[in-house]
Parts: C-alpha cells; sequence; structure tokens
C-alpha cells in the first residue's frame, strides 16, 4: 500500500516539475522538436509502410493456401 502511495506522490512531483521546465524551457523546447519532428515523421512512415506491406504479404500467402489445400467437408 505504501508503495502505491509513494508512486503516485513520485508522479505527481515529476509532473510538476515537468510543466515547470517545460515553462521555463519552452525555446529551448521548441528548437529541439522542430529538430525531431521530421526525424519522428521519418520513422513513424516507415513503420506504417513495413506494417502495411507485410499485411498485404500476410493476405497474398492467406490466399495461396486457401487455392491450394483441398476444400474439406
Amino acid at each position: 500500500m505504501m508503495s502505491n502511495v509513494l508512486g503516485i506522490i513520485i508522479g505527481v512531483v515529476a509532473i510538476i516539475v515537468g510543466l515547470i521546465l517545460l515553462v521555463t524551457w519552452w525555446v529551448n523546447f521548441v528548437v529541439v522538436f522542430k529538430g525531431i519532428f521530421p526525424i519522428l515523421l521519418i520513422l513513424i512512415g516507415a513503420g506504417v509502410l513495413v506494417y502495411f506491406i507485410s499485411e498485404i504479404k500476410s493476405k497474398l500467402e492467406m490466399g495461396k493456401e486457401e487455392k491450394t489445400t483441398p476444400e474439406q467437408k
């Protein structure tokens, strides 16, 4: 029980400190975010591309399996 309360207190303190630092370092945050944003878009786009290509391959393989296996009645 005590560890849960301690975790909640640490979480609240971390949020408060994070908000204070975000306000005081706003200009620096924006500069870093501008640098990271294109890289994030590239990585997210690559991940989405790989996911949907694997989905297409999976559906094609399932279609091949359905054609090659005889129907059981």
